[in-house]
């Protein structure tokens, strides 16, 4: 039996085309749409059943658009609800106040790794389906990734990272940010050395050509470019020792976090304010090259 959802007198019901029931408390539903579908599809909404901040999962219930259903005002719980024309002594009418009756998804397809598009146009967000599920009542349930860092980064213009390494540096920032809110600072730090070593390789060939330097060797070379280059601007200098001093600073959090960092090198252990800084550092990096989109101020 398939599953509804109406809206009736601003508030939610959920059931079967037998019985309704109140959904408390009021969920969060968004319009649902795949980005690129064919023209005209269906209205759609995203029912969400769960958000986790942290791995920027969500994961929810998708319903269509259905038009022609109705349920009688003893199959609508919990009552009062208005029923007009009703007459004292006679039979429940028809219940026909509903504003929007969707019914559970059962024939589209959403294919892995396809951008969803939750929220009113304006006012939207863009997701990745990660896994989808057909339910026994014929809907489907969606796990969505988000695309966006959620502040922890500033979000990346794909458009204008390196052909060649952008899935590297996607992968590495989307390390990044997963670590960054729920793993020790050891893990956060070493999460953004591999990102600073995949963006700094990408933006300057040559302090890595066959790709097997560590960060390390890679702010060598950058340093030395700064001190021994002679750039014509004045700025591209400052650039190169900038973008060495962040890569620098992740480099060294590095050593800190070894078992035997502190004996060696007379340091204290990571902290979590150093996770943050390293994470800091990767954004800078982000925006010094021109790979962060612009935030309107």
């Amino acid at each position: 039996m398939m599953d509804y959802i109406a809206e009736i007198e601003g508030d939610y019901y959920e059931g079967t085309q037998v019985k309704l029931r109140l959904m408390t408390p009021p969920p969060i539903i968004l319009k649902f749409r795949i980005q690129n579908e064919a023209s005209n599809p269906p209205e759609r909404i995203f029912v969400e059943d769960y958000f986790n901040s942290s791995t920027r999962i969500r994961r929810g219930r998708v319903y269509r658009i259905a038009s022609g259903i109705n349920w009688s005002y003893d199959r609508v719980t919990p009552r009062p609800l208005s029923v007009p024309g009703q007459i004292p002594g006679m039979p429940p009418s028809q219940f026909v106040p509903c504003n929007k009756v969707y019914v559970a998804e059962d024939n589209m397809s959403v294919p892995y790794n396809a951008t969803i598009i939750l929220g009113q146009e304006g006012i939207k967000s863009s997701w990745i389906a990660v896994m989808v599920e057909r339910v026994v009542s014929l809907g489907l349930v969606v796990t969505l990734k988000a695309k966006t860092f959620l502040g922890v980064l500033p979000d990346v213009n794909r458009d204008a990272l390196p052909e060649g390494n952008r899935q590297d540096i996607l992968l590495s920032l989307n390390a990044v940010v997963d670590a960054a809110s729920i793993q020790a600072p050891q893990a956060v730090v070493d999460a953004c050395r591999n990102a600073a070593s995949h963006m700094i390789s990408a933006k300057f060939p040559a302090s890595n050509p066959d790709g097997k330097k560590d960060l390390g060797d890679i702010v060598k070379w950058l340093i030395a470019q700064g001190k021994l280059e002679k750039c014509t601007d004045a700025a591209d200098s400052l650039l190169y020792l900038m973008e060495a001093s962040a890569s620098h600073l992740v480099n060294r959090l590095h050593s800190r976090g070894k078992a035997n960092g502190p004996a060696q090198n007379g340091t204290r252990p990571l902290s979590s304010e150093d996770a943050n800084l390293a994470v800091s550092a990767v954004a800078f990096l982000l925006q010094d090259f021109g790979w962060a989109e612009s935030r309107e101020l």
